[in-house]
């Protein structure tokens, strides 16, 4: 059960520059099959095949990111996160799990190779939407965690007062 919470913050890709960058794509990839289909006749049917191969994969895609939001909650207690459809269950990170935590900056291409839910071997797991601010987890088995923000300065102050409480119970 969650305690008062300090710190709310949903993050969604739409309006994002990858939002944009994805639409422009689709537009037009989906547009250039038509007129490729006009100056070079080809078979209908492998054309129809192509076509609707390329509308599901890139209806998927644009559906994915539509509906992919990272949800961070800060209480007096724990710092909880979902960030559907890849973590669609609500997880939790609580005092015994967190060693070391810090909201710093961060190069999102070069340390994690871009935005969303990743793995890297080096600098561990990232959910990030948009930016270059995280809090960053060194958990106690040695795991690294990194959520990210687009209210550092909020999430500082909920870092603040958990810590507060940590130490007070710890």
């Amino acid at each position: 059960m969650k305690g008062k919470i300090h710190f709310e913050e949903v993050q969604s890709f739409v309006g994002t520059w990858i939002w944009y960058v994805l639409l422009g794509t689709t537009v037009f990839v989906l547009g250039a099959v038509p007129v490729a289909a006009l100056f070079q006749p080809v078979d209908t049917t492998e054309a129809l095949i192509g076509t609707v191969i390329s509308v599901l994969t890139f209806s998927g895609v644009i559906f994915l990111f539509a509906t992919s939001k990272l949800y961070v909650t800060i209480d007096d207690s724990r710092i909880y996160y979902r960030f559907p459809p890849f973590v669609s269950k609500e997880k939790y990170f609580s005092q015994e799990d967190v060693q070391e935590m810090q909201l710093r900056k961060y190069h999102p291409i070069r340390e994690y190779g871009g935005y969303g839910y990743r793995l890297r071997f080096r600098s561990g797991r990232v959910m990030n939407v948009a930016g270059n601010m995280g809090l960053q987890l060194v958990l106690k088995n040695g795991k690294k965690v990194l959520i990210g923000t687009q209210k550092p300065d909020s999430m500082r102050t909920a870092i603040s007062r958990l810590q507060e409480n940590w130490q007070m119970n710890g």
